[in-house]
């Protein structure tokens, strides 16, 4: 697709790749002007009638994770996003989405890179953006390093309107399969319960054939079973394959959501289903693809 500047010319669209009818959404990779490249994708939230836009805290990402893209692209980090790189793409995608008649909701970050590794431009950001209107809301997606996570709870501290904390295994050997900087479950979830206690905080636990056996269903149940009530859902959700992840999906998945939904009286259990490889769906998938069409020396404006 053609390249179209933002305003002020802070970022670029360097490609873009719609969703198959009947959604709506669209996957963007973005283009500093230092040519670091992160995603943005307008999503359709057809049950509100409106937008979101999943925003990139970073281009690239540190952490590792297993299950996505951004940790085997060519280059899996680059450096943080600045707040005024970050208000100027959600300035652009929100009059994208305002001339297809939906307005934009709220903005997730959820994208390439950890939010809490880049927390003072993502809340420069935030306000900016609920500030000037540009969406009504602000989520947070972070595997919720502890460290980060006491930082949320000292008194005056910004908190997004809603949080997804990445969970991923029961124990800190299983979770740190897919997440290997990962702190202990049992250490952090006194703390994400805390944040729940002021802010709707999701679970989100990636389901694969590592952590999806039966003996990871009575554990899972266990961990969790004291804090029904405290959080907002568990969200479990698809893992959706990204070339060079050593995960695969789960063959078990729906026995386990049954198993799931039954043993944890309390909480809301909830089923994410993967859009898919051909929207490139997987975070950083997409620009992914678009730093390895060809060799460095050869890389088509980059």
């Amino acid at each position: 697709m053609e390249e179209t500047s933002a305003p002020g010319k802070l970022v670029e669209i360097l490609s873009s790749l719609p969703s198959k009818a009947p959604d709506r959404s669209i996957k963007h990779v973005f283009r500093t002007t230092d040519r670091a490249t992160f995603e943005a994708v307008q999503l359709w939230e057809g049950e509100h009638g409106a937008y979101s836009v999943c925003m990139s805290a970073q281009a690239g990402c540190r952490q590792g994770c297993t299950h996505c893209a951004t940790t085997f692209a060519r280059t899996p980090f680059v450096r943080n996003l600045n707040a005024e790189e970050i208000t100027t793409t959600v300035e652009h995608l929100q009059e994208r989405v305002r001339s297809q008649q939906g307005p934009l909701a709220w903005v997730d970050f959820a994208g390439v890179g950890e939010a809490s590794a880049n927390w003072a431009h993502v809340t420069t950001a935030a306000r900016t953006i609920v500030g000037r209107e540009l969406a009504q809301q602000v989520k947070v997606t972070s595997i919720a390093p502890q460290a980060w996570v006491r930082s949320l709870l000292r008194p005056n501290s910004w908190l997004p309107d809603r949080l997804m904390f990445s969970l991923h295994g029961a124990n800190t050997a299983q979770r740190r399969v897919i997440i290997p900087r990962a702190d202990d479950p049992s250490t952090v979830l006194p703390l994400w319960a805390a944040v729940a206690d002021l802010r709707p905080v999701v679970l989100n636990y990636v389901l694969c054939e590592h952590n999806t056996r039966p003996e990871d269903e009575a554990a899972l149940a266990e961990l969790l079973t004291p804090y029904a009530g405290r959080f907002f859902i568990l969200r479990l959700s698809s893992f959706n394959p990204v070339q060079g992840s050593p995960l695969r999906p789960s063959s078990r998945e729906e026995q386990f959501i049954a198993a799931l939904s039954h043993d944890l009286s309390g909480w809301t259990v909830s089923h994410h289903l993967s859009a898919g490889r051909e929207t490139a769906a997987a975070c950083g998938q997409l620009r992914a693809d678009i730093l390895d069409l060809a060799s460095p020396t050869k890389r088509p404006g980059l």
